[in-house]
């Protein structure tokens, strides 16, 4: 019965991001057709976690939350049904840390927002190095991603897209922190160029 309703979800989210918002993927030959990887992707508004699922195609997205959002009851409910997990800022959360490894170690794909909040000021934000160093430890690719004009939604203010740039394979010893802080940096630059190619700005 879950798959079911995850599925009705799914084609809801299908119908409003390609037929309504008219939403274009490219780049979508990087995404691994299985195995564990973290697609990591800039952060404008609220409409960004259904626009990365659904361009995602046929690989389910395990994202990693604030957790305010998981305050209230129900939308902390159906944040958990979607295969959504709480997250504390500003500091090392150990348990979404290990929610997140373990995540990967079962195969599926861990969605990170490394800005760490949302940011419609048209530019790319600082980026949190937990991304990083979850992928050093977990030894798994990251697939950047750039979403496009997500920030004013539903109001349109221009072509929406969601593009990925070619896997990055992470190499380095995690509690480095140069080796941490390159991989984070060279993520952001990707994402970044990407936004400036599909026309959002980074």
């Amino acid at each position: 019965m879950r798959n079911f309703w995850y599925s009705v979800i799914r084609s809801m989210f299908n119908i409003i991001t390609y037929i309504w918002l008219g939403m274009k993927v490219y780049g979508r030959e990087h995404i691994p057709r299985e195995g564990a990887f973290i697609v990591a992707a800039n952060h404008a508004g609220y409409f960004d976690p259904p626009l990365l699922g659904t361009a995602m195609n046929n690989r389910l997205i395990h994202f990693m939350a604030k957790e305010e959002l998981f305050r209230n009851p129900v939308m902390g409910w159906f944040l958990r049904y979607v295969h959504t997990f709480p997250v504390r800022r500003g500091r090392i959360d150990r348990k979404a840390v290990a929610e997140s490894l373990r995540v990967l170690k079962e195969g599926h794909v861990l969605g990170i927002y490394p800005e760490g909040t949302s940011r419609n000021t048209g530019s790319l934000g600082k980026f949190h190095e937990g991304m990083a160093a979850i992928a050093l430890k977990a030894k798994v690719p990251i697939l950047p991603a750039a979403i496009v004009n997500s920030g004013t939604l539903p109001k349109k203010s221009g072509p929406v897209c969601v593009a990925f740039g070619e896997l990055i394979m992470p190499e380095g010893n995690p509690s480095d922190k140069d080796t941490v802080n390159a991989l984070t940096e060279k993520v952001r630059d990707i994402i970044g160029g990407m936004l400036a190619e599909h026309g959002g700005k980074s």
